[in-house]
């Protein structure tokens, strides 16, 4: 009887372990830095890897208003994130149609990446702006604009 008491505490152990790290969600503390101005609001986008960041299709995208935008800066937070490997980008959506607008190949709008400043002419890799996620992280996001 004793085994079976140990077999069945032993699965129980095993499941409740199991059923807490799958559970387990995190916060991310974004901090987006350098906005211009409080026209439009900033499409945040969350990525998990470079094929997604590629093809533009983001794991979660949020729009942040930018009611409470303080000296060029808006502090963000992105709760109940499991754990894993991420890249935000971001895009200063200026006249709040979803997407970047250009001008002679350029943009018009501002962009940027977590704890990445971008600036070279050609879009970014993955590898450059991604972070694991394994606990509460605070993430900065310096604006840039060409």
């Amino acid at each position: 009887m004793k085994q079976y008491f140990s077999i069945l505490f032993l699965v129980l152990a095993g499941w409740i372990h199991i059923s807490a790290s799958v559970s387990q969600t995190h916060t991310i503390n974004v901090k987006i830095t350098e906005i211009r101005n409080s026209n439009g609001r900033v499409q945040l986008q969350i990525y998990k890897d470079q094929e997604s960041f590629g093809k533009e299709s983001p794991w979660k995208v949020i729009q942040v208003p930018k009611t409470n935008l303080k000296d060029k800066t808006i502090h963000y937070q992105i709760t109940g994130i499991p754990p894993g490997t991420y890249g935000i980008s971001i895009l200063d959506d200026e006249n709040s149609n979803k997407e970047m607008d250009y001008a002679f190949l350029k943009p018009k709008e501002g962009f940027g990446f977590s704890n990445y400043y971008h600036t070279a002419w050609s879009k970014p890799k993955f590898d450059s702006f991604k972070f694991v996620l394994k606990g509460d992280i605070d993430v900065t996001v310096k604006t840039r604009y060409v």
